[in-house]
């Protein structure tokens, strides 16, 4: 197997329009990474589901902006990666893709969180997720079994020049949730 590297460019003004399928999985990463960015965010033909009720309630919670338009369109007030709430419990209910990258964000946001959900929540892998934050250096303690949801995210202590390693096989999820929050560390780490 060879090493292959992942550039990521930064886009000083990105803009354009981008029309969502009906997936909850997109819908729930564009509403992160508008809540993460600068300026505002309108968001049309977001999946109504519940998982991305739990992001909308979740970012609510965190202090992001977050307007119904009506027709399933949403404006948000990005945040920069500095969200307003820095002490926060989370309620996600079974919505693994609020969950995952709402743990990223959060665990190099610099803040207190818990993030629980469901029973079944509790019984769906995030090993792999968690062990690649705590190689950043990102404080991720387990409230139950080991592995597994609620978690309790105290601030990071971030390590300059960090490799990171996650498996592709388990979820994609997991990688998309660290591409997205890796942003908010000053030093990007390089992905292994």
């Amino acid at each position: 197997m060879t090493n292959q590297n992942l550039l990521i460019f930064l886009l000083t003004e990105p803009q354009g329009t981008v029309r969502l399928p009906g997936s909850k999985s997109i819908s729930n990463r564009m509403l992160l990474l508008s809540a993460l960015s600068h300026g505002v965010t309108e968001i049309r033909d977001l999946l109504h589901s519940d998982d991305t009720e739990h992001m909308l309630q979740g970012l609510r919670t965190l202090g992001v902006s977050v307007e119904a338009l009506g027709d399933h369109a949403y404006r948000v007030q990005g945040c920069a990666g500095d969200f307003p709430v820095k002490d926060a419990q989370l309620f996600l209910g079974n919505a693994g893709t609020a969950f995952r990258p709402l743990t990223a964000a959060l665990a190099l946001a610099g803040g207190h969180y818990q993030l629980s959900g469901v029973p079944r929540m509790h019984e769906r892998p995030i090993a792999d997720l968690v062990d690649a934050l705590r190689e950043l250096g990102a404080d991720i303690r387990y409230l139950g079994a080991e592995g597994f949801p609620p978690l309790e995210i105290h601030p990071a202590k971030l390590l300059s020049g960090s490799r990171v390693a996650v498996r592709g096989d388990v979820s994609s999820q997991f990688l998309s949730a660290l591409l997205m929050a890796l942003p908010l560390m000053q030093v990007q780490p390089r992905l292994r």
